[in-house]
């Protein structure tokens, strides 16, 4: 099963947190290299998550470093653990269950933390 990512927006997150959905958000920064190079291997994670029904989003809270788009982006973000990117956040039922996985770029390291996720659910 294939995982087409969608980008949202803050209100999207917190609309799917009110829901009750259980989802991953994948949080970025324009200016991230890491953020970059981990977008060769985030569709591979998407797959997988996916495969247990979990659509990954991505979110991208700075373009420049230091600078949140907006004052929405700044409170979601500090709400998630704050700066770091990327950050793979795991919500289950609206619950905000893993949010300190920074930086989480290889293959490797993404799929470990699939399997880490499948067995939080």
């Amino acid at each position: 099963m294939s995982n087409t990512l969608r980008s949202i927006l803050p209100a999207t997150f917190y609309e799917k947190v009110q829901n009750q959905h259980s989802f991953v958000l994948n949080v970025l920064a324009s200016w991230c290299s890491d953020c970059t190079e981990q977008q060769i291997n985030i569709q591979a994670f998407s797959n997988l998550m996916a495969e247990n029904q979990l659509e990954v989003l991505q979110l991208t809270a700075q373009k420049e470093k230091g600078v949140y788009i907006d004052a929405d982006h700044q409170v979601l973000i500090e709400q998630l653990g704050g700066h770091g990117y990327p950050r793979t956040v795991l919500v289950l039922k609206g619950q905000i269950v893993s949010s300190d996985n920074v930086e989480v770029i290889s293959e490797n390291d993404l799929t470990k933390l699939a399997n880490t996720f499948k067995n939080l659910l």
